[in-house]
C-alpha cells in the first residue's frame, strides 16, 4: 500500500484516490493532478484501494478496470456498497471497449477512456470534485478517446 501523498494540499483539500496498476498510466495521472490543490492517495490493487477509501475516505475515486486482484467494475460495486462512502464519486478508467451498462450499474460516476487528453481529464475531475451532493444520480459521463 502506498503512503498518501499531498499535492499542493491545504487542511481543506479534497482526496483523490488512484487505483491503478500501470505504472505508466499511474504516473500519468499523478502528474496531471499535480496542478490541483488535492491529497492523493494511491494504491496498484483493488484490495489496498478498497483499504485507503475505507481509511481515508476520498472525495473522488479514478478506478482502472483491470486491476490484478479485481476489476474495477467489483470494486466500484463493492465501495457503493459501504455506508461510510456514500459521497465519494468514482470514475472508471478503462483502455479497453467502454462498458457503460457495467459502469452504471457498478454506481460509477463517469467512464474515462484512454488515452485521454489531460485538459479534458482534469475538466472531469474537477466537475465530479464539485459535485459531491449524495443523492445526485450515478449514470456515467463518458469522456471519448482524444475527444
Amino acid at each position: 500500500m502506498t503512503t498518501p501523498t499531498p499535492l499542493h494540499a491545504g487542511s481543506h483539500s479534497p482526496s483523490v484516490l488512484i487505483v491503478d496498476d500501470d505504472e505508466y498510466v499511474y504516473g500519468a495521472l499523478e502528474a496531471a493532478l499535480r496542478g490541483l490543490r488535492v491529497h492523493l492517495l494511491t494504491a496498484r490493487t483493488a484490495a489496498e484501494g478498497e483499504a485507503l477509501a475505507l481509511q481515508h475516505r476520498p472525495a473522488l475515486a479514478i478506478v482502472d478496470v483491470g486491476l490484478p486482484d479485481r476489476n474495477g467494475y467489483r470494486l466500484t460495486a463493492d465501495l457503493r456498497r459501504s455506508p461510510s462512502l456514500t459521497g465519494m464519486r468514482i470514475l472508471i478508467l478503462t483502455g479497453q471497449s467502454p462498458d457503460e451498462a457495467a459502469a452504471r450499474d457498478s454506481g460509477a460516476n463517469g467512464l474515462i477512456l484512454k488515452p485521454f487528453r489531460l485538459h479534458h481529464f482534469l475538466d472531469l475531475v474537477r466537475e465530479q470534485l464539485g459535485s459531491r451532493e449524495h443523492d445526485q444520480e450515478r449514470l456515467p459521463a463518458v469522456l471519448a478517446r482524444g475527444a
